[in-house]
């Protein structure tokens, strides 16, 4: 006997060992492990950096509003027929040196740049709600990853609470032998059912390891040795998302207004309407104000003798040149061109409509889903805990029963495993709807972390 509990002892520790190798150094909550999953996922990163990169091209947009201003300076030499600094062509080695400055500005194009920076900042707007959207899609996935984690340790924990009732039992057949009430065969099964069961501790711990491998890497974080959850307040959790949830109609309503998908689409939208607007500018003139600055200094170096260049500062007081001059451009045939374009930005807006429909639409399904879904998984997680009350109850009744040697191994074992299986089921129900729950709560525009 002594030999077969400290068999059961060493294979306790071995199925659990993975799990109590190391004390945690500190109990993640869900809401830091949505948060530092946010800080390191490289989806999120990169939607952050398009974000920047929309700021960037609105900055560009907007500054293009401002005169431009260019410099030019330039060297030439002449040999041979040249003109000189009067403009006569006379045979004649020389250089010439200038300087320019220019600038000008847009007066009127249509009020093209005036839409398009409207435009741009729409989609800043929209590039935004994508990142937000980047964010929700991972609290979501870290939320599921949470809640199995959960899940895992309570499966091990009710594998655990079994592995009891298969060491009682054997100490129990073992008591019932030595009385001569049970055969020895029956300790035999008493035994062979405390191993099967040993295997499914193991398992159950096995499982635990792989679900906070999966949360960790839902997060991104490196190290899983030392990781573990803090455990919330299950039945208050539970009792409270069953009394929370909504009708599918008013989800929907409140949903709309603050999902990103559906504000990116509409910011899309607004802002292929301001790409018409700028296309069509092209029909109208464009005016633009000139300006410039210009001085050069000529030198011969075949002047005859008694000749000499005129000084550098004669030269360039009087060849200074300055310039303000109006462009205007008018518009008269560009080979269809504009008409294309205005003709393809009114297709972009069919399309954006379109997209905008088609996002209202997906998110009217995935409410109905999600409401459907967790009212399911509720009707079932209680049948569940009818399901292991009379379980409980079957197991109670059937120990004594068996205590008292009036009943066999076999039916105590079925009854055992069948409050094992009620209790996994009513566990696996119970985050299955908290999981739906959530889900339906956050299109409701909830948080995922319950308070």
């Amino acid at each position: 006997m002594m030999s077969k509990n400290l068999i059961l002892c060493v294979g306790l520790l071995i199925s659990s060992g993975v799990l109590a190798a190391q004390t945690p150094e500190r109990l993640w909550t869900l809401e830091e492990c949505i948060q530092f999953g946010l800080d390191n996922n490289i989806a999120v990163k990169q939607y952050e950096l398009a974000k920047e990169n929309q700021e960037i091209t609105v900055e560009t947009a907007r500054f293009s509003r401002l005169p431009d201003l260019s410099a030019n300076v330039g060297q030439t030499f002449y040999f041979g027929r040249t003109p000189d600094r009067d403009g006569v062509y006379q045979d004649q080695t020389g250089s010439n040196s200038s300087l320019g400055i220019n600038t000008s500005v847009n007066l009127f194009s249509g009020f093209r740049v005036t839409n398009q920076i409207k435009a741009e900042k729409l989609e800043l707007q929209a590039a935004v709600e994508d990142l937000n959207r980047a964010r929700e899609d991972l609290s979501l996935a870290i939320t599921g990853n949470y809640l199995q984690v959960l899940l895992s340790r309570e499966l091990y924990q009710i594998a655990l609470d079994q592995l009891e009732l298969n060491r009682r039992q054997v100490e129990q057949t073992q008591f019932l032998v030595t009385g001569g009430k049970s055969s020895e065969s029956d300790l035999f099964d008493a035994r062979s059912s405390l191993a099967q069961q040993q295997m499914q501790v193991t398992d159950a711990a096995n499982s635990l390891q792989l679900s906070l491998l999966g949360l960790t890497q839902a997060m991104n974080l490196l190290e899983v040795e030392g990781f573990d959850v803090a455990i919330p307040d299950m039945e208050e959790f539970t009792r409270r998302e069953a009394l929370g949830l909504e009708q599918p109609s008013g989800v929907y309503e409140n949903s709309v207004k603050e999902r990103p998908a559906i504000k990116a689409a509409a910011f899309r939208l607004q802002g292929s309407e301001k790409v018409l607007q700028a296309a069509r500018g092209a029909y109208y003139p464009s005016l633009r104000l000139g300006a410039g600055y210009s001085n050069s200094y000529y030198y011969n170096y075949t002047l005859a003798s008694g000749l000499s260049n005129a000084s550098l500062a004669d030269q360039l007081a009087q060849n200074s040149a300055q310039s303000v001059g109006l462009s205007l451009s008018i518009p008269i045939f560009n080979r269809m061109a504009t008409r294309n374009q205005v003709r393809s930005a009114r297709l972009n807006i069919k399309n954006q409509e379109l997209m905008l429909d088609q996002a209202k639409q997906d998110l009217y399904k995935e409410v109905q889903q999600a409401y459907y879904n967790a009212l399911a998984a509720l009707e079932k997680f209680r049948t569940s805990e009818v399901a292991v009350e009379a379980a409980q109850l079957a197991y109670d009744f059937e120990e004594q029963k068996y205590e008292a040697g009036r009943s066999n191994i076999y039916t105590f074992d079925q009854v055992r495993l069948r409050l094992s299986t009620a209790r996994s089921e009513s566990a696996q129900a119970k985050y299955n709807f908290l999981f739906r729950a959530r889900i339906l709560a956050f299109y409701n525009g909830e948080s995922l972390v319950s308070d």
